[in-house]
């Protein structure tokens, strides 16, 4: 058996140069014969191949959050701001020094190639050990080669045309044979969707053991990610995308096909329905809160509260409880005490408690709010846009209203407060999704006998956050289970995350991908587009498409035209995965990302007054989006190691 350093990627190969990859092996480093020499050893290892899995709950690392502030926003500069994901979200990434390095492993980003190469020396090595049981070896072979192909992806969505690393390469490799290229994109989705075609086959169907095997890779979680790949595939970014018509190689290869494909959407639609199918027969269906079994608290909720609770949990409720969930992650997502990723969130549940509790007189400094833009994306009671609804007073929605028992919103708005009438005659996922001032915070320790009747509401002007300047206008009330406790008394015990997986795909993920598949393949919209679309409408307490935008838009006929459809479905994905860092990939895909990222950074008046209040301010400036915005630079430095690997286009 070679020595360990005979099959260790040439890492210089990809332009990378980090001492804590090219470090030599000395002689008398164990052979992989001692590596692998039990299924003790091999289990260790496969974990490894699991531990470059990027993290979802960290909002300054991973790509999903703070590189744009359309979705999340933050408003202290020293804190989420000076990170490497609000330098990106200023326009200031970079060739010199990327941020987010998700190719080479620097600046926050997570060494993907590392990764990969590691799932290269399991998949080499897997044979060796003799005290395994076939059938074991074959599921750990089939999960590091999903691995494998969800690292690829992953660069790809991140870098479009990748270095596709099918094995490592001997150190006897010579010079000419580490100069590696991007591979066409084209290339580089047959590729993944291979990889995970043979996975497949020796995965089971769901999790023997959830209890125990959380966050391991099952057939259902492989069929998901292989319909992600297909529709990135068919999406504009990387179907018949012209502005990358001039991306090519020194070997006259395009890298991104400028031609449009409609059996890109073909090929899609049917590996996303092959997925949905997997996922009905492994017992997965859309979450629906039982308030008689839905955990503690929870006996006495009303029905408004129910559908509440219906939107909410399904993304924080304990996975054991929500068949809606597919993939999740494996480390809980809990807060910033005890060393959980997404730091902010306690940040934001500290901030919560004088909203809550203003006679506390505490004062802190909130560097995660929602962007105030999500206010104005969900739909009206109706279940359309709010400027499309010819029942809404849409010119006047941010003039302050009294809310009163004739506006039967108890359940949303504390009665006798004034709040904007935009707070008013929403759909029940802006009550479910945002902390709005005025309204209610719904957690276990402000919701009082079960959710019969509540108590305190949130104020969030100035003078009652206690510091003006770091106020958010909203906050993300979907990420906070309702078990989360927020209370008076010592600032070291102010509040309790209960933790829980953070959800990576949903069921209502792939239903509102069919729909979007299906409408791109059929000549008009039918009703097989509609059944999916309106099933996750269904359970956020709406109507579907065609019966809302009949009774309620000033464009009954829109769900029938097929452009029209496109955008009513897009929208639907960017509500119902809200916060859940899908918006990010979603809107890149589709290349409109300039018509969200360039939004200007804003929030409610600072002024005490309430006439005065509730004025959308600009308080930074616009971020420019160009093309080149889409796709993610390669450090210069690894295109001089290696001159075959062109520059992102724009770069």
């Amino acid at each position: 058996m070679k020595n360990l350093i005979k099959i260790i990627a040439i890492w210089f190969l990809f332009g990378i140069t980090s001492c804590n990859y090219l470090d030599v092996v000395p002689n008398d480093t164990p052979t992989l014969d001692h590596a692998f020499s039990n299924r003790s050893v091999m289990e260790k290892f496969m974990r490894t191949c699991y531990s470059h899995l990027p993290d979802p709950t960290n909002p300054y690392y991973y790509p999903a959050y703070f590189t744009s502030r359309d979705e999340f926003d933050w408003r202290t500069e020293s804190r989420a701001g000076n990170t490497v994901a609000g330098m990106i979200s200023k326009g200031l990434q970079n060739t010199n020094s990327p941020y987010q390095d998700y190719w080479s492993g620097r600046n926050g980003g997570t060494a993907l190639y590392v990764g990969i190469r590691d799932c290269n020396i399991f998949l080499e090595n897997a044979h060796i050990p003799q005290d395994i049981e076939e059938e074991e070896r074959a599921r750990w072979i089939a999960e590091v080669k999903f691995l494998k192909a969800y690292y690829h992806f992953f660069l790809m969505k991140l870098y479009g045309p990748i270095v596709l690393m099918k094995e490592n390469l001997p150190l006897s490799a010579t010079p000419e044979e580490t100069k590696v290229y991007r591979e066409p994109v084209d290339v580089c989705v047959d590729y993944i969707v291979e990889l995970l075609d043979e996975a497949m086959v020796d995965l089971p169907l769901a999790l023997p053991d959830p209890t125990t095997e959380q966050g391991r890779i099952s057939q259902t979680i492989a069929l998901a990610v292989k319909a992600k790949v297909l529709s990135w595939a068919a999406s504009p970014l990387f179907n018949g995308n012209q502005d990358y018509a001039g991306w090519v190689d020194n070997r006259g290869l395009q890298l991104i096909s400028s031609n449009y494909d409609l059996s890109k959407w073909e090929r899609a639609a049917t590996a996303i329905k092959e997925a949905i199918d997997a996922a009905h027969g492994a017992g997965h269906r859309l979450y629906e809160f039982n308030k008689f079994t839905g955990g503690a608290q929870t006996f006495a909720m009303n029905d408004t509260l129910v559908t509440l609770m219906t939107i909410r949990k399904a993304i924080t409720e304990d996975l054991e409880r929500n068949p809606g969930v597919i993939w999740a992650t494996q480390e809980q997502f809990a807060n910033s005490k005890g060393g959980a990723s997404f730091a902010p969130l306690g940040n934001m549940l500290l901030v919560l408690t004088p909203m809550l509790y203003p006679e506390d007189q505490v004062s802190y400094v909130s560097y995660l709010s929602a962007s105030w833009h999500m206010a104005e994306l969900f739909y009206t009671n109706n279940g359309v846009p709010m400027d499309e609804d010819k029942t809404y007073d849409y010119a006047n929605r941010y003039v302050p209203r009294r809310a009163t028992p004739a506006d039967k919103h108890e359940s949303y708005i504390a009665t006798g407060q004034v709040t904007a009438t935009m707070h008013f005659n929403r759909e029940p996922r802006f009550y479910a999704d945002l902390v709005v001032d005025r309204g209610f915070f719904e957690i276990a320790t402000t919701t009082n006998n079960g959710g019969a009747s509540f108590g305190p509401y949130v104020r969030s002007r100035p003078a009652e956050v206690g510091t003006a300047s770091g106020q958010g206008s909203y906050y993300p009330k979907k990420i906070i289970p309702f078990e989360t406790s927020v209370s008076q008394g010592d600032a070291s015990k102010r509040y309790t995350a209960h933790p829980y997986q953070f959800p990576l795909i949903r069921l209502s993920d792939l239903y509102l991908l069919y729909s979007e598949a299906l409408n791109e393949i059929k000549g008009a919209p039918d009703e097989e587009v509609y059944k999916w679309i309106d099933d996750v409408r269904a359970h956020a307490g709406l109507e579907g498409v065609v019966e809302s935008w009949a009774k309620a838009s000033y464009y009954p006929t829109a769900p029938t035209i097929k452009t029209e459809m496109r955008e009513i479905i897009r929208k639907e994905r960017l509500i119902e995965l809200a916060f859940e860092g899908q918006r990010f990939w979603d809107v890149r895909r589709w290349k409109i990302a300039n018509q969200y990222w360039s939004l200007p950074p804003t929030a409610w008046g600072n002024s005490r007054d309430t006439e005065e209040f509730y004025i959308p301010t600009p308080y930074a400036d616009a971020r420019q989006v160009t093309f080149k915005d889409y796709l993610y630079p390669i450090n210069d430095y690894d295109l001089r190691i290696n001159p075959n690997l062109v520059q992102t286009y724009g770069w």
